[in-house]
């Protein structure tokens, strides 16, 4: 009974470890997220910003960053690139934007070196948020969106093929040493 005892200590163990193992990367996996936003999502501002302001849970990277601030006949009204200090993105803005509704469509490098995305409206003067924007996105950023986090910051956990590999190799090597010791204590039992 004692090998037994010791049998389900190890495989317990084993079984533990798996888990650490497997979990360390999904809680790792996590990207960026929004935690913070000039104009918030469906404000109404009553004068016209100079700028559009993102924060994050994280230093982004300061690679392959966009944004665009379009109206609803799909003008865009950005005044130069997207400027990058650690956790916040700034997109100054043209002067003097029309009442009217803006939709805000942004990309940007998490720490993790993966694009996040995502989409806002606001308003300037009495309009309320909501207009139909004419901009047709393109097949590039529908695969972008497809493979980013959501726009309400959520983060779904990917599996890279390398931490797949990992879990495949971490099943087997369980699934051999559990054998092993199944093996032994089956062969000790016959010699009784």
């Amino acid at each position: 009974m004692t090998f037994l005892r010791t049998f389900a200590r190890i495989v317990g163990a084993a079984l533990l470890a798996a888990v650490l193992l497997v979990g360390a990367p999904l809680a790792a996996s996590a990207h960026d997220q929004i935690i913070g936003q000039f104009p918030n999502e469906n404000e109404v501002v009553e004068v016209s910003p100079d700028a559009i302001t993102l924060e994050f849970t994280d230093d982004l990277m300061d690679i392959t960053q966009l944004a665009m601030v379009v109206d609803a006949d799909g003008t865009d009204w950005v005044s130069g690139p997207l400027q990058v200090d650690r956790r916040t993105a700034t997109q100054p803005l043209l002067p003097e934007l029309p009442e009217g509704s803006y939709q805000v469509r942004w990309r940007v490098v998490s720490s993790d070196g993966h694009p996040i995305s995502g989409v806002f409206e606001f308003a300037v003067g009495r309009e309320t948020p909501g207009a139909t924007f004419g901009l047709e996105e393109s097949a590039a950023e529908q695969a972008d969106a497809a493979t980013s986090s959501p726009a309400d910051g959520s983060s779904a956990p990917v599996l890279s093929p390398l931490l797949v590999t990992t879990l495949i190799g971490a099943a087997i090597g369980i699934a051999l040493f559990a054998g092993a010791i199944a093996t032994r204590w089956f062969l000790t039992q016959r010699k009784k």
